[in-house]
């Protein structure tokens, strides 16, 4: 029963932590908002059935390594259902706080955002968001992704060179 009662610890503190991290990273594999809520509840729950294995200070690696699978896994059952990757976005910003033109134009940067990383294949988009908008070290990526160092490098080289002919292509528009 102890091990129970530290793994639902574990699970409530990795929640209160790094659920931002799972739900922004979940949205940037690109998955559509109305899936995120459900991937990020099997992303806590793998950590829980796993919580024994995952070494103290490594949660955040381990919860991008199973967003990514998941992520995967849910773009392909989309893609199988013919389904608009993109979908309806919710509105996340605080609305007390913004103007209702402040949030128009923050939702159709997300969603420009949300355009240019979906132009990369899934592997550079995945390095891509880890490094650049999480701000996990390659080292880090490599570990959280099972990959060599060297492969991880080289995928967030070619992402950065895709993104930025993608933000060129779109700086006439």
């Amino acid at each position: 029963m102890p091990e129970t009662q530290q793994a639902h610890r574990r699970l409530a503190a990795a929640v209160g932590r790094h659920a931002d991290l799972v739900w922004r990273s979940l949205r940037r594999f690109g998955l559509p908002e109305r899936d995120v809520a459900d991937a990020a509840q099997q992303v806590f729950l793998t950590f829980f059935q796993c919580a024994s294995d995952i070494e103290g200070g490594k949660e955040p690696a381990y919860l991008v390594s199973v967003a990514v699978r998941v992520a995967a896994n849910a773009r392909r059952k989309l893609q199988r259902s013919r389904e608009d990757a993109l979908g309806d976005e919710v509105l996340t910003a605080h609305p007390a706080r913004h103007t209702p033109e402040d949030l128009v134009g923050e939702k159709q940067l997300r969603e420009e955002l949300d355009r240019g990383l979906l132009s990369l294949p899934f592997e550079q988009r995945t390095v891509f968001v880890l490094y650049e908008l999480e701000g996990f070290t390659l080292p880090e990526i490599g570990e959280a992704l099972g990959i060599p160092l060297g492969t991880a490098t080289s995928r967030l080289r070619r992402a950065r060179a895709h993104f930025e002919a993608w933000v060129e292509s779109r700086a006439g528009e």
